[in-house]
C-alpha cells in the first residue's frame, strides 16, 4: 500500500535544507507521495530510511539505462506526469538508425561511421543518433562476429534484432557488458529471450497484440529476474499505437499499476523519408523513449531532432543564456557591437549568423527573462535605458574605440533615445531577421 506524504516526511532528515528543490521536507514529501517526486531526490536521506520507505522511493516509471554507463549511455523512463504542463518531460526519446542484416559488412560499417557522425549543435545543446539498431540473423558466427565488428567502430550503444533465439543469445553474450538492448520478445519466443535477459543482465524489449498480453509477458520477464524492460509497439499502426502508449503511461502514472510501469519505443522504419519524419516527431510528442528509424541523412534528422529539443524543456522555465559580452571571432578594438535578448534561440541565430559573415563581433546581451525581442519589448522587459546600463555594466565601451551600435530592426523606436541618452552616438538599425546579419555587416560596417 502506498504510503502517505505524513509517514514519508517522518522518515525524512527534517532539516528544510532546499537542497531538493522545495521550500520544506513535508512539501517534498507529499511530492514523493503523489509520486511526482523520488524518494532519492533527497540528498539527507538515511539508509535505514530508503531501506523503510522503499516502496515510496520507486517511481511508477521504472528507468531502462542501455549501453555501458558514461556520455553514451542512453536513460529512457522515469517520466512523473503525463502531460509537459504539469512539470516537464526529463528523458529525450533517442533515435536509433536501423543497420539492416541485408547490408554487406563494407555498407554496415559505412552506416555506422555514418551514425558516428550524425551530430548537430542547435541552440547551444549537442543531440543527434543515440542508438544503432543492428539486424542480425544466421549464421551464427556470422551474427556475432558482425556484432563485435560494428560495436567496435561505434560511439552508440546497440540495439541487437533477430527473432531467432540462438542467433540472439550468443550475439548478446558475446557484447553483454556493453548492454544491449534485446529486441524483442514476443508470444513466440518470450520465453527463449526472457531467459538470455535474465542471463545477461541486459534490457528486454517485449511486445505483444494486445496490452493484456504485453502485461503477461512483462510479468513473466519479472518473475524469471527481468528487471529492465521496454515496451515494444509498431509505430506504423498510428493511432493503435498511440491509443496503446497512452493507456500503458496511465496506468503507471495514474494507477501506479506496476506491471505497465516501463519505457515504451516504436519501429516506425521506412523507405519514405517524409512519412519517417512526420511519425517520429508525432512519437517525440506521444512517450516514445526509442524511435527506430531508416534514415541518417541531415535532413530528416534534424527536424525530429528539433521537435524533441522542444518538447524536452521546462515549459515554465524560459530558455536563456548569460547576460554577458560575447566575442564572435578574433575581435578588436574595430569590431562592430551588437545586442540582443537572453533567449536562446534569439542569441543562437544571432551568434550562428555572425559567425557566417566572417566579421568578428562583440554580441551584448541583455537579460530579458528569457523573452525574445519582441515580446521582451511588449513585456517592459526592455527598454533604451535597460540597454544603456548593461552596455554600461559589461564594459563594452573599454572593448572598442569606436561609438557605432548595432540594435535589431525591430526596434527602429530605440534609436533617438540611445543616441540622445548614451555615448552611443551612431547606432546603426540592423536586419529585422538573423539571416539578414552577414548581409547587413558585409554592406555597411567599415573599420
Amino acid at each position: 500500500m502506498a504510503l502517505t506524504g505524513m509517514a514519508i516526511y517522518k522518515n525524512l532528515p527534517k532539516t528544510n535544507c532546499k537542497e531538493c528543490g522545495f521550500p520544506t521536507c513535508m512539501a517534498f514529501a507529499m511530492q514523493v507521495a503523489s509520486k511526482q517526486k523520488a524518494l532519492t531526490d533527497c540528498p539527507h536521506l538515511s539508509d535505514n530510511a530508503k531501506t523503510e520507505l522503499s516502496d515510496a522511493s520507486a517511481p511508477p516509471m521504472k528507468l531502462v539505462s542501455i549501453g555501458p554507463a558514461g556520455n553514451s549511455e542512453v536513460k529512457i523512463g522515469q517520466e512523473t506526469v503525463m502531460f509537459r504542463h504539469e512539470e516537464k518531460f526529463h528523458y529525450p526519446p533517442a533515435l536509433a538508425v536501423k543497420i539492416p542484416s541485408s547490408m554487406s559488412d563494407n555498407d554496415a560499417i559505412a552506416r555506422i561511421e555514418q551514425i558516428n557522425k550524425a551530430k548537430f549543435t542547435r541552440a547551444g545543446q549537442d543531440m543527434g543518433v543515440r542508438l544503432a539498431a543492428v539486424e542480425v540473423d544466421g549464421p551464427v558466427d556470422k551474427a556475432v562476429t558482425r556484432v563485435k565488428t560494428i560495436l567496435e567502430k561505434s560511439t552508440v550503444p546497440l540495439i541487437i534484432i533477430s527473432n531467432n533465439a540462438e542467433v540472439m543469445s550468443s550475439a548478446v553474450k558475446a557484447i553483454a557488458d556493453k548492454k544491449p538492448l534485446i529486441y524483442k520478445a514476443d508470444e513466440t519466443n518470450a520465453e527463449q529471450f526472457i531467459k538470455i535477459a535474465a542471463e545477461t543482465k541486459c534490457p528486454l524489449a517485449i511486445s505483444a497484440d494486445t496490452t493484456e498480453k504485453l502485461a503477461d509477458i512483462a510479468n513473466s520477464a519479472r518473475e524469471k529476474g527481468v528487471t529492465d524492460m521496454v515496451f515494444s509497439f509498431d509505430g506504423k499502426k498510428t493511432a493503435h499505437t498511440i491509443r496503446n502508449i497512452t493507456t500503458i503511461r496511465r496506468a503507471a502514472l495514474k494507477k501506479n499499476f506496476r506491471t505497465m510501469g516501463f519505457p515504451v519505443m516504436v519501429d516506425i522504419s521506412m523507405d519514405n523519408a517524409m512519412k519517417e519524419t512526420a511519425l517520429a516527431a508525432t512519437f517525440s510528442a506521444k512517450y516514445a523513449g526509442i524511435i527506430i528509424i531508416n534514415g541518417v541523412d541531415g535532413s530528416e534528422l534534424l527536424p525530429i531532432l528539433t521537435t524533441i529539443q522542444n518538447i524536452y524543456t521546462d515549459p515554465q522555465v524560459p530558455n536563456t543564456v548569460e547576460a554577458k559580452l560575447y566575442e564572435i571571432g578574433h575581435v578588436s578594438q574595430d569590431s562592430p557591437v551588437l545586442f540582443t535578448t537572453n533567449f536562446s534561440l534569439t542569441y543562437f541565430c544571432v551568434e550562428g549568423e555572425v559567425e557566417r559573415s566572417k566579421v568578428p563581433c562583440y554580441i551584448c546581451v541583455v537579460d530579458t527573462e528569457g523573452l525574445g525581442v519582441l515580446n521582451a519589448y511588449a513585456g517592459d522587459k526592455l527598454s533604451p535605458e535597460k540597454v544603456i546600463k548593461t552596455l554600461a555594466s559589461q564594459n563594452v565601451s573599454e572593448k572598442v574605440k569606436h561609438r557605432k551600435l548595432i540594435i535589431p530592426g525591430l526596434l527602429p523606436s530605440f534609436r533617438a533615445e540611445l543616441e540622445d541618452t548614451s555615448e552611443w552616438k551612431e547606432v546603426m538599425i540592423g536586419p529585422e531577421n538573423a539571416s539578414g546579419i552577414p548581409v547587413f555587416l558585409t554592406q555597411n560596417w567599415k573599420k
